[in-house]
């Protein structure tokens, strides 16, 4: 017997956002796999999820369990690309083990203001919509430096238990916060103390304009952070494992991404090396 297919709330709101060729689309990749659930590759922790991308080059990230396919998330073929909403969210990565002068890096000072803070409060203050930090070392004490900040957006914290496990386990805790709605999703690393929110809504708005798969900042011919990726890149984010990044999922969209000119060296600019 044929398992049963289901789509989680918020891959079911995606499809039914989706113009009816896209959802066509969709329907010969869910038909395809649910014929061939063995093909499919295995990705990551104990959730077993699982990738399959179809003939057509629909990519579909999935599990199963008690012979039903869950779909989590999907990314269509370029030619049926479509935005499912205008949210920005951003994600910072500050897991990682690591100290400075004896704490936390991230609770760092610098000219008084915990390292963690800083990064923050550049993106609260910038347009983004939505607003995710991933801990992992240190979580219960960077938490309370959080949550006395008196934020004019929420700040979405998630542990990441395994932060030892590479920088990739970290984005994908990241990534899982992330709304149905959001059109693209801006990563950065914890340790990027001199980035500020003009940087941040340049980059926003180079997004809204050209509506790349990704945009880069490039200081001197230097790139740095924050980078945008397209929420269509999720599904390829979430296959990424060990202590990589978005850089390789970057390198594959070499000619389709936009470089923009940022006059501000803390796009690069670190304090002292945060892994994860």
């Amino acid at each position: 017997m044929a398992p049963e297919l289901s789509l989680t709330r918020q891959a079911y709101i995606r499809w039914t956002n989706l113009p009816e060729e896209g959802r066509l689309c969709l329907s010969r990749a869910l038909l395809e796999l649910k014929k061939n659930t063995s093909s499919g590759q295995e990705l990551w922790g104990r959730q077993k999820l699982c990738f399959y991308r179809s003939a057509e080059g629909t990519e579909i990230v999935y599990r199963i369990a008690l012979r039903q396919i869950q779909v989590l998330a999907f990314r269509l073929p370029r030619a049926y690309h479509f935005s499912t909403g205008e949210k920005i969210c951003a994600i910072i990565l500050a897991a990682g083990r690591a100290d400075y002068k004896e704490v936390p890096l991230q609770l760092a000072s610098i000219e008084g203001t915990p390292l963690i803070s800083r990064v923050t409060e550049a993106f609260i203050a910038s347009e983004v919509d939505d607003l995710v930090v991933v801990l992992g070392y240190q979580a219960e004490r960077i938490k309370e430096e959080l949550a006395n900040k008196d934020a004019s957006k929420d700040i979405n914290i998630v542990v990441n238990p395994n932060y030892d496990g590479g920088l990739s386990s970290s984005l994908k805790y990241g990534l899982r916060m992330v709304s149905q709605d959001t059109a693209a999703v801006v990563l950065t690393l914890g340790n990027r103390p001199f980035i500020n929110s003009k940087v941040v809504n340049t980059l926003i708005s180079a997004y809204k304009r050209r509506r790349s798969p990704a945009i880069v900042p490039v200081c001197h011919q230097v790139r740095g952070h924050p980078v945008i990726f397209s929420a269509s890149l999720i599904p390829e984010l979430l296959r990424l494992r060990g202590n990589v990044g978005g850089k390789r999922v970057l390198r594959r969209y070499q000619r389709e991404l936009t470089e923009v000119e940022i006059e501000n060296k803390g796009i690069f600019e670190k304090l002292v090396s945060l892994p994860n």
